[in-house]
């Protein structure tokens, strides 16, 4: 049976979710296939279905339907990625990416064979490849940079492009691969994926659109950008499993401008979508772990009942979890923080705990889904990170 979401309206103060450390691990970003011609092809529907995990990478599988409203054509296809953060250059023109794996494409039923290039600026105007013995990598700069001009910056992409043959009517496409998650000192991972370049089709948007996210068996708790929907009609539901969202705005109450909307989703073992026709993307979408976003006490500050006052602000993501004040310190009864922190794995697993302190911090925790059916004692799902977080040693974390 398909569930709402139940959403509710909160103001947040925060530094920006997105905010890119200096000590972040940037690796891929997913992507849309596209023409790298010109093409009459229309965008009828996509189904993109995101596969979150707990091992630090992400399955994509993304279902096309095109129409071909001409004759038989042939086009070339293309899916591009931009480079990690490295500290060197590629010395293979043909290089596939170095955090893509297991990359197909299936048309029709059949299976396509692909190519691999480095293209300048991507597949903005076409396919480029790159002449690798033209740039060197400037460990200053860290970017490549032209051996007769240093001035002069690379800028490319990954791009994996094939032959596409389309019948007239109606053309199946499904694409699947899996790239490893960035992660920065503020985020267990984030995820890019660029919608925009949807537009480059001939009807200039996707007829019909989902956004299909996953946590198969784990829980996750994560923050997603409301920009690419910005006056799009959405539909979200719960497919099966158990999650609940609310919508996110922080920033500058005072300046419309400088404020940003975004879906908070904390999930388990389910299955959550956003349905949206004639969609054209007005952004890229990005999701990301809400391990260290402090908000404003009045939301999520407990106060118990005999006046101890905890002053955290409690976030789990199914991978790390952080107890913080506003100004970076614990308060309070240390003891009780420490041992909430211990049991945010069961928390997140709907542990119905017996401690009535415990019991009525996570009760108050609108994250918190209760599942009479889980039983605590098996630990062997937990991951490494949160075994950390079990025995105590929370804050000898490593990304």
């Amino acid at each position: 049976m398909k569930k709402k979401f139940v959403t509710m309206m909160v103001m947040v103060m925060a530094t920006a979710l997105w905010a890119i450390a200096n000590d972040s691990e940037y690796y891929s970003v997913g992507n849309q296939l596209v023409p790298v011609q010109s093409t009459q092809i229309s965008v009828m529907k996509e189904i993109l279905t995101v596969n979150l995990t707990n091992d630090g990478v992400t399955h994509f599988d993304v279902y096309y339907e095109f129409r071909n409203d001409g004759p038989a054509t042939d086009i070339l296809m293309g899916f591009e990625a931009m480079p990690p953060k490295v500290s060197s250059f590629e010395t293979r023109a043909d290089a596939p990416h170095p955090s893509i794996t297991d990359f197909q494409v299936k048309m029709n039923g059949t299976s396509l064979p692909y190519k691999n290039a480095l293209s300048e600026n991507g597949l903005q105007d076409g396919l480029h490849p790159v002449d690798i013995d033209q740039w060197v990598y400037n460990q200053d700069l860290e970017t490549p940079v032209h051996i007769s001009d240093a001035s002069r910056y690379l800028q490319y992409a990954y791009v994996y492009y094939f032959n596409a043959h389309f019948r007239p009517g109606i053309n199946v496409v499904h694409h699947t691969y899996a790239y490893k998650e960035s992660n920065g000192v503020n985020q267990t991972f984030w995820i890019d994926y660029k919608l925009t370049p949807a537009n480059r089709w001939a009807n200039k948007r996707i007829d019909d659109f989902t956004l299909r996210i996953t946590s198969n068996g784990i829980s996750k708790h994560f923050a997603m950008n409301k920009a690419p929907f910005i006056g799009a009609k959405v539909e979200t539901n719960v497919r099966y499993g158990t999650a609940k969202m609310r919508e996110l705005t922080w920033g500058d109450i005072d300046d419309e401008s400088a404020r940003h909307n975004y879906y908070e989703v904390t999930m388990r073992d389910a299955v959550v979508e956003w349905h949206i026709t004639n969609f054209q993307p007005q952004a890229e979408l990005l999701l990301s772990s809400v391990d260290m976003m402090v908000i404003n006490h009045q939301f999520l500050n407990y106060q118990s009942t005999t006046g101890e006052a905890f002053g955290e602000s409690v976030y789990y993501d199914g991978g790390v979890n952080f107890v913080l004040t506003t100004d970076g310190k614990l308060t309070g009864n240390h003891a009780l923080n420490q041992r909430i922190v211990r049991n945010l794995p069961y928390a997140a697993r709907g542990y119905q705990f017996k401690n009535p302190q415990l019991r009525k911090f996570f009760n108050s925790q609108w994250w918190y889904m209760p599942n009479p059916n889980y039983n605590a004692e098996v630990e062997r799902l937990f991951t490494p990170r949160e075994r950390q977080i079990v025995k105590g040693t929370f804050n000898d974390f490593v990304p």
